[in-house]
């Protein structure tokens, strides 16, 4: 006899062996028993999370010799034939390849036959959002009213692809990914009855890359058991087969790029390449791997982990901080971004595990430079105010007082033309806003958001705010998140601020105003937010940068007079709301 699959094999029968799912399975066991079953249901969910074998198990209760009832006896000549496929009551179509109007036709011409053995012909259509826009309108009002002994489970994967006329006519159930306990016991058990031997690592190693499906689990296991010529399949048999990253590769190459050996990384980088592994697999166990870790600082595990017993975990752990943390997930993902346009895939992941190690030299630089332009600025308030300059300094003065004199003098006598450029918004614009935030208000805003999209189609502006995302709500004001900076300062302009704030005030919620941001100033916002926010902390500050978004202005506002060059150069040198004009 052939070899039957692992996911085969152990395929559930009944109602009791199926693994997750209980508020689904107790649903249908309630509606057999209450005489209240659906003519259709739609299954939705992850792979391998039991979609099809719910559907079976469910045709099984319904058309048993015993039933219908809550468990099949599984042992009757219908349930039997059900479990083998020769029952022809039960009927399961591919959609993927039978996906015209004309098999939906013929399924529906035999629709109204009886069912030859059973209480029901149940239909199950698998991968249903594959049917093509004809093949959905000729299913509409057999699946709408069917005959009393038909039943319709349709099975996909992308609830979203099908027609709200198709959703509205089944009764829906969201399948959930397995949990990894779930998953282990699963494995445990198959193991046992196949008398394997494994590795609690390499089992949980099993679990994790499965990712919440089940049959990608015991598929896994099946590949692991052909693979291993040891008695017992380790981790690195089920590293080989899936192509995952081990721990402590990534522990290692994240302590070379603390500590800023670059050469050290990229040796260790080099040779995972070299087993084979893929540049997007490595990248998105690296990131993976810096969740947990996330989890681990936080004390927000969800999940127990050997690896947060391990040492060398343990230790990067406690050396690294958050904000790096932060930092490298933002390096990985744009680098993961690069890659989809571009062959150089392995160029992409060496570049960013360079900027991973110069994180400690970037930050070094950002403190040097807001430090000297510190000490510019109180060399120049002290020149400009007449007071006395310290005979001793330690500071490096890079314009002398004596040039700031001559150059205001030069202003007196002879006109210069300066180009003087609006405030942008600052970072304590945002930090109010997030500071104040409102769940509530934020909610309100959320459900009137597509509204708006809707009643102002034709308006332009309106459609470039309604493709942001609203990220913060404060009581009077609100942020908006959009991928271009120069989305951002059109909306900011003050005509288009005027038509925005007269739209929502149709709406009655009392905003006054509104701030723009591009994605990527907004991604360093919210790192440094949540990484200084606590419950000793609710109101953090936020560290100072440039957001590149004007501030808005009308035309009665920050106006300087053409003919007051000296005021026009003070302003130049200094914030606006520091300089003070005296009258003689």
């Amino acid at each position: 006899m052939a070899y039957v699959a692992l996911y085969r094999a152990y395929r559930p029968q009944m109602f009791k062996d199926v693994v997750g799912q209980q508020h689904i399975i107790k649903t249908l066991q309630n509606a057999i028993q209450l005489n209240k079953v659906a003519h259709a249901y739609l299954f939705c969910g992850p792979r391998g999370t039991g979609k099809t074998t719910l559907a079976k198990i469910m045709a099984k209760a319904l058309n048993c010799v015993h039933g219908p009832n809550i468990e099949p006896c599984d042992e009757c000549e219908v349930c039997k034939g059900i479990q083998k496929g020769t029952v022809a009551d039960v009927i399961e179509i591919d959609a993927a390849s039978n996906n015209g109007a004309d098999d939906i036709r013929a399924l529906r011409d035999s629709v109204k036959y009886l069912p030859s053995v059973g209480r029901f012909k149940v239909y199950i259509i698998d991968e249903v959002h594959m049917l093509s826009n004809a093949a959905f309108n000729a299913l509409l009002k057999t699946l709408e009213e069917p005959p009393k002994h038909v039943i319709f489970i349709l099975a996909t994967t992308e609830p979203y692809k099908l027609p709200n006329t198709i959703l509205s006519r089944c009764q829906r159930f969201d399948f959930q990914s397995i949990s990894m306990e779930d998953i282990l016991k699963r494995l445990r058990i198959v193991a046992n009855e196949e008398q394997i031997k494994i590795t609690e690592e390499a089992m949980y190693q099993i679990a994790s890359s499965a990712e919440g499906g089940m049959r990608d689990a015991l598929s896994l296991f099946d590949q692991c058991i052909s693979y291993s010529v040891n008695p017992e399949i380790s981790l690195d048999d089920v590293l080989a087969v899936s192509g995952n990253i081990s721990h402590i590769e990534i522990c290692n190459l994240l302590g070379a790029c603390l500590d800023g050996n670059g050469a050290l990384a990229l040796t260790l980088i080099d040779g995972i390449l070299k087993q084979g592994k893929e540049v997007p697999r490595i990248v998105n166990d690296i990131i993976i791997f810096l969740r947990d870790m996330l989890l681990y600082k936080n004390n927000a595990i969800l999940e127990d982990k050997l690896m947060f017993q391990e040492k060398n975990f343990i230790t990067l752990a406690n050396n690294i901080k958050k904000s790096v943390i932060y930092l490298w997930l933002n390096i990985l993902n744009e680098s993961t971004n690069n890659m989809r346009f571009s062959n150089q895939k392995r160029a992409f992941l060496e570049l960013a595990i360079l900027k991973m190690n110069d994180t400690k030299l970037a930050d070094e630089a950002s403190l040097i430079e807001r430090i000297e332009q510190l000490e510019h600025t109180i060399v120049n308030l002290k020149t400009i105010s007449n007071q006395p300059q310290p005979q001793q300094s330690t500071y490096d003065i890079k314009l002398p007082p004596v040039e700031v004199v001559e150059k205001i003098k030069e202003v007196k006598s002879a006109p210069v033309e300066l180009n003087f450029k609006e405030n942008e918004i600052q970072i304590e614009d945002v930090e109010n806003i997030l500071n104040n935030a409102s769940k509530t208000k934020k909610l309100e805003l959320q459900n009137i958001w597509k509204n708006i999209g809707k009643e102002y189609s034709g308006v332009f502006i309106v459609q470039i705010l309604i493709a942001g995302e609203v990220v913060a709500v404060s009581e009077s004001s609100f942020i908006v998140v959009l991928q271009d900076l120069g989305f951002c300062n059109r909306l900011m302009s003050y005509e288009n601020y005027v038509k925005i704030m007269e739209i929502l005030a149709d709406y009655k919620l009392g905003f006054k105003d509104y701030i723009c941001l591009p994605k990527a100033a907004w991604n360093k916002i919210k790192a440094d937010y949540k990484n200084k926010y606590s419950v000793d902390n609710p109101k953090p500050k936020l560290e100072k940068f440039s957001l590149g978004v004007i501030k808005r202005k009308n035309n009665s506002e920050n106006i300087i007079k053409e003919d007051n060059q000296l005021e026009k150069l003070a302003y130049e040198y200094f914030d606006k709301e520091k300089v003070e004009i005296m009258e003689d």
